[in-house]
């Protein structure tokens, strides 16, 4: 089993964020963790809409189409309690935690139904004011793992998180090839949270012409998720923050 100090040295070696997280991948893997998610929830002690810092996720396609159209993340209060949290807690244990609404309590039933049977919520801070949420998921079975264990997996996600700001920093200082007006548009409405269909109808243009102008921006900003985009325009003045 790799230590976590060989797991730090092969993260500072990672000079993209592929490499990062398939040695996150690697590394979680030999605790039970089967599927993840990462997310930034607050830069500059700003929230950032669910949606918009999702970063990565390995999760069953089937319960990710579900989670968004059903609009989970308004509610998922697995991620809300972390906002709260220094130390990682097991996902079902937010009932102990907080009182849930009949909505939430509902969300943790399909969570179940899903196969999502156990799993750990990590919260994690970082530079530039950042916060940051992993879920570590067990698909049908128990995470059972010490508390020494859910302090280093913890030590692990905020290793990977700083890591992966160092490399997305890195990315940010290289040139930007200019947006157009309507791709700069759609990069405002993209930090605020809206999905594509929905930047549609803002913009009244199809779907189809918002996915491309979505990865136009991408290979412009050099990035390739919805954070880092936002994250990359607010630092170069294309978003106002």
């Amino acid at each position: 089993m790799a230590s976590l100090e060989d797991y730090i040295e092969r993260t500072q070696d990672s000079k993209t964020a592929d490499d990062l997280f398939q040695q996150f991948d690697i590394f979680v893997g030999q605790f039970g963790v089967d599927v993840s998610s990462y997310h930034i929830v607050s830069e500059n002690l700003r929230a950032i809409p669910i949606e918009v810092g999702l970063v990565r996720e390995t999760f069953p396609k089937d319960w990710v189409q579900q989670y968004i159209s059903q609009h989970y993340a308004q509610i998922d209060p697995v991620i809300d309690q972390a906002r709260r949290e220094a130390k990682p807690f097991h996902w079902f244990d937010v009932k102990d935690r907080i009182k849930l609404s009949a909505q939430q309590e509902h969300f943790l039933d399909e969570l179940r139904e899903a196969g999502l049977t156990d799993g750990l919520a990590v919260p994690v801070f970082g530079p530039k004011g950042t916060m940051a949420y992993f879920g570590l998921g067990v698909v049908d079975g128990e995470l059972d793992i010490t508390e020494a264990e859910e302090l280093e997996l913890q030590f692990a996600c905020l290793q990977t998180h700083n890591r992966y700001v160092d490399i997305t920093q890195i990315m940010s200082d290289a040139p930007i090839k200019g947006l157009s007006p309507r791709e700069a548009e759609a990069l405002k409405l993209m930090a605020t949270g809206l999905s594509n269909n929905f930047i549609a109808e803002r913009m009244r243009v199809s779907e189809n012409t918002v996915d491309t102008m979505v990865r136009r921006i991408y290979a412009k900003l050099g990035v390739n998720n919805r954070i880092s985009a936002v994250l990359r325009g607010v630092g170069s003045g294309l978003i106002l923050p």
